[in-house]
């Protein structure tokens, strides 16, 4: 699968995520933020439309332990995540 090295490839949200997703624009910047510092420090990053919403469900309290990143954290992190990923 693809992997992405350089965080510029992950999408900064929009108007359209923000409304589609029902997550502010400052959350999802957050979770973008969080991502890429958080997830990146450890593995290539996947971008959100790599996966389904069901894959992202099922790996994120997986890494959520791994990582030792906080529910807060995780949360905003699945919420970028989600806006974008790829349809079931």
């Amino acid at each position: 699968g693809l992997l992405v090295a350089c965080s510029s490839a992950l999408y900064l949200p929009t108007v359209s995520d923000t409304e589609r997703s029902g997550v502010s624009n400052e959350d999802l910047n957050k979770g973008r933020a969080l991502y890429i510092n958080r997830c990146g420090s450890c593995h290539n990053l996947h971008l959100p439309e790599q996966y389904s919403q069901a894959k992202w469900m099922k790996e994120m309290p997986v890494m959520e332990k791994k990582a030792k990143i906080s529910t807060e954290e995780t949360k905003l992190i699945t919420h970028y995540l989600l806006a974008r990923c790829k349809p079931e």
